[in-house]
């Protein structure tokens, strides 16, 4: 008997039992809709942490600490520490943490594929006002060129922020009293800052830009922290910093590295940096982190949808054994007009792959339907900055489908085989 023969008689086999059919299917379609909506979540989630890493770090550069300690176990220690100056205390539990300083980025600068080296800090204000607003909380650092800003008003001349100039984050616009984004450009903002002993200082900046707020900000720090040149952070920095622990240190830098773009030169530095003693990531490190999480969350997942599969899997082969009982006549008819033991066992084999095919679209077309429909609601709700959370390749569509097949596959090659080994006078016999 040929396959065509066999497929076609599988499938007017499964007509005539269609509910028990469409039954059996639909428990594979739960497991197909459950694997198709995880791959894409983490489609998507592994796009989103991509657009997260490559908008807020240059991926020519190299972020820089003290110790590789800050990025592998976090900063600090739970745990009581010998006291040392070099040491700068980091919240209020008493943990510490290596600080770089002046000599750290001398020597930084000194290694071979450098290109520059410039320390990163925040200063917290007191507050931050304008000439006819109340007062505000925030912060300040220096204006990053590397890092990808989009804004809603202004620009900067040679993509960089002048003496004097601030880049102002879109939510403080309607707080300072400003009418809208642009009537912001221009107009004087005010940031002082308090010392540990109590000495205040003032320093006023005008408008040269505003910057939108992605979702894609690690931590969102830059929706409350003004954007300043250089010169004016690290004088801000120093003043709040001044006779403290902290003055002229740092608790991580940037390296840019010379064509930094060519990943095996990144590394020569990154390893470099690392033998020095110092600690180095990349953006790419980063993202492997991200990755490797979303890898974490998609297994879990994934595990509900096997054990959903499993239940399928004994459903397949409830419906078959089932199918070789009720047709137990039918198959030693067909084996005494000739048909082999092989052709039959194929007969059940195909239609199991059929129910496998059946409940796998289903699934899969669900789910891409759904997930479709939902996308903006679920991006809006997120706030996922446009992007979508459910990303859907068909390679990994079409990849699925097959795997479910498979599994039905195997389902029903026991009740074959019982099939196949049925003696056709004894199958006759049968009432």
């Amino acid at each position: 008997m040929s396959w065509a023969d066999i497929i076609k008689r599988s499938g007017r086999s499964l007509r005539q039992a269609k509910i028990r059919t469409l039954l059996t299917a639909a428990a594979l379609a739960v497991g197909g809709f459950t694997l198709t909506a995880t791959l894409a979540a983490a489609n998507g989630a592994k796009a989103y942490g991509n657009k997260l890493v490559y908008t807020n770090f240059d991926p020519s550069s190299l972020i820089v600490a003290k110790s590789q300690d800050i990025f592998t176990s976090g900063p600090g220690s739970n745990k009581p520490q010998p006291y040392s100056s070099s040491y700068a205390a980091l919240g209020d539990r008493g943990q510490q943490v290596k600080e770089l300083d002046q000599n750290d980025l001398t020597a930084l600068a000194k290694i071979s594929g450098v290109a520059s080296v410039f320390e990163q800090y925040t200063t917290s204000a007191q507050f931050i006002t304008s000439p006819n607003s109340g007062k505000f909380t925030g912060s300040v650092e220096a204006f990053d060129p590397t890092i990808s800003h989009q804004f809603t008003a202004g620009n900067l001349v040679n993509g960089n922020v002048p003496s004097g100039d601030v880049v102002l984050p879109q939510d403080y616009v309607s707080l300072l009293n400003f009418k809208s984004d642009q009537a912001a450009i221009g107009q004087t903002v005010s940031v002082q800052l308090r010392q540990i002993v109590g000495k205040t200082s003032v320093m006023n900046f005008k408008v040269v830009a505003v910057l939108a707020a992605p979702s894609t900000l690690i931590g969102g720090s830059s929706n409350t922290t003004l954007l300043l040149s250089a010169q004016d952070a690290q004088s801000a920095y120093d003043f709040v910093n001044q006779g403290t622990i902290n003055y002229n240190r740092f608790l991580t830098a940037t390296v840019r590295v010379v064509d930094g773009t060519n990943q095996a030169k990144l590394n020569a530095v990154q390893k470099a940096i690392q033998k020095a003693g110092y600690g180095a990531e990349s953006a790419q490190n980063a993202q492997a982190l991200i990755t490797q999480i979303v890898n974490v969350l998609q297994i879990i997942i994934l595990v509900f949808g096997l054990i959903t599969l499993v239940a399928s899997f004994f459903g397949v082969v409830n419906t078959q054994y089932i199918s070789v009982l009720e047709r137990t006549r039918e198959i030693g008819l067909m084996k005494a007009l000739g048909m082999s033991s092989r052709s039959v066992s194929k007969l059940f084999i195909v239609e199991a792959a059929w129910i496998g095919a059946i409940g796998a679209v289903i699934g899969s077309i669900l789910a891409i339907i759904i997930g479709t429909l939902i996308n903006p609601w679920i991006s809006k709700k997120i706030n996922f900055s446009g992007s979508n959370l459910l990303i859907f390749h068909w390679q990994q569509v079409l990849g699925l489908i097959v795997f479910l097949v498979i599994v039905s596959v195997v389902a029903g090659l026991l009740p074959a085989r019982k099939a196949s080994r049925l003696d056709p006078i004894e199958a006759l016999r049968t009432e």
